[in-house]
């Protein structure tokens, strides 16, 4: 049989039988609910009772509880400061090997790198001969203009700038008044 058909016929089962299942455990339900009533404040009361011993219990196993762990730090803090102390040993024990190394290691680089510092140097040399063979050629490229033999000066009132004209405002003289001038906005 498909499980479609067996699921189908369950369910057609379960409709025919539900009302009189019902109908035999309708009594039931309030005699049980009757006796749940009746049980709640005995259950209640002891359970108000047992609460402090409940809370005194509690107590008394944090207080174990702590005290086992304080034991448990103070023992911790002890391995760890024998384990510090023999990390410091080792440590200490290690301290000319790993110097040895690095300096195996720092001359094994200073050999590798003289060949790459050699090239550079040679190459720097070539270059700053042929900066020094080209200045003594002519030296007038590499130095800065020289603005004082120009025929305008930056500092001149006479510029022919187009739009400069704009920027400055009507009138003449110092934005400074003179003492005896009055001053106009």
């Amino acid at each position: 049989m498909d499980f479609l058909v067996l699921r189908a016929l369950f369910r057609a089962v379960l409709l025919v039988e539900r009302p009189p299942f019902r109908a035999v455990f309708r009594p039931f339900r309030a005699v049980f609910r009757a006796e749940l009533l009746d049980a709640w404040p005995p259950f209640r009361a002891a359970f108000f009772d047992a609460r402090p011993l409940f809370r005194a219990a509690l107590l008394d196993a944090r207080l174990l509880f702590r005290a086992a762990l304080l034991d448990a730090r103070l023992l911790f803090r002890a391995a760890l400061l024998d384990a510090r102390l023999l990390f410091r040993a080792a440590l200490f024990d290690a301290r000319p090997l790993f110097r040895e190394a690095f300096l195996a290691a720092r001359l094994l680089f200073r050999a590798v790198r003289r060949p790459f510092l050699a090239v550079l140097r040679a190459e720097r040399r070539s270059v700053l001969a042929d900066f020094r063979a080209a200045l003594r050629a002519d030296p007038w490229p590499f130095l800065p203009p020289d603005d004082s033999l120009s025929e305008e000066s930056p500092k001149s009132n006479e510029r022919e700038d187009p739009g400069f004209d704009e920027l400055l405002s009507e009138g003449s003289g110092s934005i400074h008044p003179e003492p005896d001038q009055p001053i106009s906005i």
